[in-house]
């Protein structure tokens, strides 16, 4: 797998590319941004930018969403330009969040997967969603009300778009996980990937990885993408998956 190749295709389908449920989706000179509905949410999702106008481009988006009073996320790739966009950022008063692993699976090299589906739950309807965002509240800590509201907007709005999964331990969601498609995009991309603490090691991570690998296959995707935590990457390396990029958020809050 050429990974320059897989980038320039992700940059090209995904982040230019955007599903505009609870948001709208604005392209600026080149630079493309969701704004949410809700307080949370909002981020940029594309941009390639010289140094000079990439700090233009900054200044701009800060007053935005800060007229707004809407938080929003500026996450890099280190393939983008320009390389010093975080040093950019930082000096406008973003914070930076954990690094991750942006990583690939071409879906060809990768035979159908046995999995248990006795031990999954698809869940659809409201209880269900916030029994797969109560395992993403209890492994990262916070209110993920927005991510709640999304979810469920989505599965209702555009219902092919978004598998979500759950795995119970005596009726106590205890993983959650779910995959995304995008339209004709080549992509999908799976997202969440929890387990609270006491429940790890029992290979739930895995069967909820499996699970979306086959899913990924049955719908003829070529590849399957993942922002993958330290936890996760040793995992899914096991799998097939490919490095392709370091991935680094960075936050901004307006002030009050």
């Amino acid at each position: 797998m050429n990974t320059t190749d897989v980038m320039h295709a992700y940059n090209e389908h995904e982040r230019k590319v955007i599903n505009d449920i609870d948001g709208k989706v604005i392209d600026t000179d080149g630079l493309i941004k969701f704004v949410s509905d809700n307080p949370q949410g909002s981020y940029i999702s594309y941009y390639s930018l010289d140094e000079q106008p990439a700090k233009a481009a900054i200044e701009r988006e800060v007053a935005y969403f800060s007229q707004l009073g809407k938080a929003f996320e500026w996450k890099t790739y280190c393939t983008d330009v320009p390389q010093n966009i975080g040093e950019l950022l930082l000096s406008f008063g973003f914070e930076q969040e954990e690094p991750e692993s942006f990583m690939a699976l071409d879906l060809s090299t990768t035979s159908e997967r046995e999995v248990d589906d006795s031990l999954i739950v698809e869940v659809t309807d409201a209880k269900g969603i916030r029994d797969a965002v109560s395992v993403q509240e209890q492994v990262w800590g916070g209110n993920y009300d927005w991510q709640y509201a999304h979810l469920l907007n989505m599965k209702t709005q555009t219902p092919d778009d978004i598998s979500i999964y759950v795995v119970y331990d005596g009726g106590k969601p205890v993983t959650s996980a779910w995959i995304m498609f995008n339209g004709d995009s080549p992509f999908a991309g799976i997202w969440g990937g929890s387990t609270i603490a006491e429940y790890r090691g029992r290979g739930h991570y895995s069967l909820l990885l499996n699970k979306r690998i086959n899913e990924a296959k049955l719908r003829g995707k070529q590849y399957l993408i993942i922002d993958a935590s330290d936890m996760s990457r040793p995992i899914v390396e096991k799998q097939g998956f490919v490095f392709v990029s370091t991935t680094t958020p960075y936050a901004f809050h307006p002030q009050k």
